[in-house]
């Protein structure tokens, strides 16, 4: 469901404090994670994105919030900017879920994304369980970068892609 009204973007706003403080506590240190919580996740960092043309959406497993994915579309690739599932919602196939409907948007020739022919992503190094589950999803490391986000923090990533298959049907 895209993100569009100010109820939802609280709502994402909370996801990510959630899933952020959840998930992050031993990959960044509490004041990193406030700082990219403010700078990247809070409602005006949401709505500044969303007016740049990142779109956002919500997931939903039994009409309950059960993460968030954040996409822009480039020339010739998709930007996955973010794919945030809560834990209690992990381990379910919700990414791959995700994913598939995603591509099938991009695989469908009426929709005028033929084009578009990879989706690619950033992940920190230090995050094995994405990593692993990117690449179960067939993402593949391109490159590395550390990246300086203001504060006196650096984001050390791993660049990856993966090709959208392509639709045999016309």
């Amino acid at each position: 469901m895209p993100v569009a009204t100010e109820k939802q973007i609280i709502e994402v706003e909370e996801a990510a404090y959630h899933v952020w403080h959840n998930y992050y506590k031993d990959i960044f240190s509490d004041e990193q994670i406030e700082y990219m919580l403010e700078k990247y996740q809070s409602k005006a960092a949401l709505k500044k994105q969303m007016s740049e043309g990142y779109i956002y959406y919500m997931l939903l497993a039994d009409q309950q919030l059960a993460g968030y994915m954040c996409v822009l579309l480039q020339s010739d690739y998709l930007y996955l900017s973010r794919l945030y599932i809560k834990a209690e919602y992990r381990r379910q196939g919700l990414a791959k879920k995700t994913l598939a409907h995603v591509e099938a948007i991009f695989q469908n020739p009426e929709l005028g994304f033929s084009h578009i022919q990879k989706i690619c992503l950033r992940v920190e190094r230090n995050n094995s369980f994405a990593i692993n589950v990117y690449e179960h999803l067939g993402f593949h490391k391109v490159r590395s970068e550390d990246t300086d986000i203001g504060g006196g923090f650096v984001c050390k990533e791993y660049i990856m892609e993966r090709m959208i298959p392509k639709n045999d049907m016309v």
